[in-house]
């Protein structure tokens, strides 16, 4: 049985190239790791917004992209940051090599980067 609350809505994603630009060219706060990037956008609403860049040039298998994106997809959900912004994840070369354990652990030193960063 699927809670609604759990679930990965669309006003939750960004959408559009013109969004993706936006933090792309202005992010004001970053967090890096050997095996990802993560941009973050302050976007003035009540709540955050995912963009996933998994490139076939980093994670070759499409079983692995899925993998990953269904982690950060989930980590997202479940994680919220003290201002709200318009987030990019984008992987690199190295990143499907790591286990589901490893990755949820990167992916909590770059939200507490993030986060720290929002504070000051």
């Amino acid at each position: 049985m699927n809670d609604c609350s759990q679930k990965f809505s669309k006003d939750a994603r960004l959408l559009t190239a013109c969004q993706f630009s936006r933090v792309f060219d202005h992010n004001d706060r970053r967090a890096s790791s050997q095996n990802a990037l993560l941009l973050c956008k302050t976007n003035g609403l009540p709540q955050s917004r995912l963009g996933l860049v998994i490139a076939k040039k980093n994670v070759k298998l499409a079983n692995q992209r899925n993998r990953v994106k269904r982690v950060v997809r989930e980590f997202f959900r479940t994680h919220t940051l003290r201002e709200s912004g318009d987030l990019v994840f984008l992987a690199r070369r190295g990143l499907s090599e790591l286990s589901n354990q490893e990755l949820r652990k990167m992916l909590n030193k770059m939200w507490e980067k993030l986060d720290k960063k929002s504070a000051s």
